[in-house]
């Protein structure tokens, strides 16, 4: 959605939305300051129904609340998009149609015009009668001639048309793949990204899950806002390190994967390094007061994908060498064995 607010409005709207988001459990995340801006703003009547409806059972809301409105009322939006757009598409090329029968008619009627024409032409035509012709075949080429501009203006309004509607549908879509705190693709936009390398690239390739050490006790120390600002540092360090060899995403709180497009389990071993290590070196700081949190470590898994082997497969494999990594004391990487799995 755009939102149509000035820049003063939305200046209003923030200092409105913060105090109304501390008296809640949720935290302080974008999913949550988009409902309470769309709240406050009225843009979503359906949402503030929800808010409402919740606020009347209890008075506090919790994250599992906000996301439910969240998912319910603001990115179904982009399913409702998709569907407004198909059908605005739907209906121009209905009008489209329309007007190339319309052209189509009048070229047959034009044709068989100029059949009647060629015939009494072959036939003794008197001075008069031939002057007559000359002018009704000008009014009816004149008359196909409009009709035929017509229908080309038809498409050529249509096609700007079609352009606004694909654009529109393409932010729509992009935002329905992207986590808003990030940028990085979603678990959504990532599924589809994945099914496209892997049909494209072959099997040449490694999957990296990436998972950030203690997050939960970072939070509980010193905050949502900070714990963010963790998550996007973490999600900075990915993309500088790997997103040039392929798609990036947050899969979930506290958790990445990036696939590394015809790279070996091997050099993506040193990739994964390079990305523990920049995580390490690295320092976060309170806004506050300015001093430095420390000890922000990730866990990586490594899987590098088999011939032939299903992406499932993959992600489970890695997800598994993640465990490991957990397991041998965090704030290391581990490759998974190049064997494919067994069921039990």
């Amino acid at each position: 959605m755009r939102y149509e607010e000035t820049r003063e409005h939305t200046a209003e709207l923030l200092r409105m939305v913060l105090p109304l988001m501390a008296r809640h459990k949720a935290g302080f995340h974008p999913m949550s300051y988009a409902v309470w801006y769309e709240y406050l703003a009225g843009v979503n009547p359906r949402l503030n129904a929800a808010v409402d409806a919740r606020l009347a059972e209890r008075n506090d809301l919790t994250d599992a609340d906000i996301v439910a409105i969240h998912d319910q009322h603001i990115a179904v939006r982009d399913a409702e998009t998709a569907a407004r757009v198909s059908a605005e598409v739907a209906r121009l090329v209905q009008q489209v149609d329309g007007a190339a029968s319309e052209a189509d008619e009048e070229v047959r009627l034009y044709g068989a015009e100029l059949d009647t024409y060629r015939l009494r032409l072959q036939q003794r035509v008197e001075h008069e009668q031939l002057d007559q012709m000359v002018q009704a075949l000008i009014l009816d080429t004149t008359r196909v001639r409009d009709s035929t501009e017509l229908f080309h203006e038809q498409l050529s309004k249509n096609a700007q048309e079609v352009q606004r509607l694909r654009a529109e549908l393409e932010v729509a879509q992009s935002q329905a793949c992207r986590d808003p705190l990030t940028g990085l693709l979603n678990r959504r936009g990532f599924d589809r990204q994945l099914q496209r390398d892997l049909g494209d690239r072959g099997a040449a390739s490694s999957l990296l899950i990436v998972d950030i050490d203690r997050f939960k006790a970072i939070n509980d120390a010193h905050g949502h806002l900070l714990g963010d600002k963790v998550i996007v540092a973490v999600a900075r360090v990915l993309h500088g390190c790997a997103g040039k060899l392929g798609p990036i995403a947050r899969i979930g709180g506290e958790e990445f994967s990036a696939l590394l497009l015809q790279t070996s389990g091997e050099a993506a071993l040193c990739v994964a390094e390079q990305v523990r290590a920049a995580v390490e070196r690295g320092r976060i700081r309170r806004g506050d007061v300015g001093e430095s949190i420390g000890g922000v470590t990730v866990s990586i898994g490594i899987a590098a994908s088999l011939d032939g082997e299903r992406f499932e497969s993959l992600m489970t494999r890695a997800d598994r060498a993640l465990y490991q990594a957990k397991s041998a004391g965090r704030n290391r990487v581990t490759l998974a064995p190049t064997h494919a799995l067994t069921d039990r």
